[in-house]
């Protein structure tokens, strides 16, 4: 289940800032009957993400996303670890055929 939850206000001089998380939970349960009565056990999966913090104001309210970099990053490198050897193997073949 995916849920999208404000956080605790924090007041700073005359704004408040809230913070904004993306909360994503996964519960298995499993029970088994069996000669010696009824046995069950389960595992959990919680996985919080800051997505933005809103600011509010006599102004008015303001949302300030939270972007990950790591995250761009990693799938900037991913992309280029799989486009760079395709792109070698083609320009081998390309080669090899002259």
């Amino acid at each position: 289940m995916i849920k999208i939850v404000e956080g605790k206000p924090v007041r700073v001089a005359e704004r408040e800032l809230v913070p904004v998380v993306r909360v994503e939970t996964d519960v298995q349960r499993r029970a088994f009957v069996g000669s010696s009565g009824v046995v069950g056990e389960g595992t959990g999966f919680v996985h919080l993400r800051p997505i933005a913090v809103l600011e509010r104001s006599g102004e008015g309210e303001r949302r300030i996303p939270i972007y990950d970099r790591t995250a761009q990053l990693l799938g900037g490198l991913l992309l280029a670890a799989l486009v760079v050897p395709a792109l070698m193997i083609i320009a081998e073949r390309i080669v090899r055929k002259r």
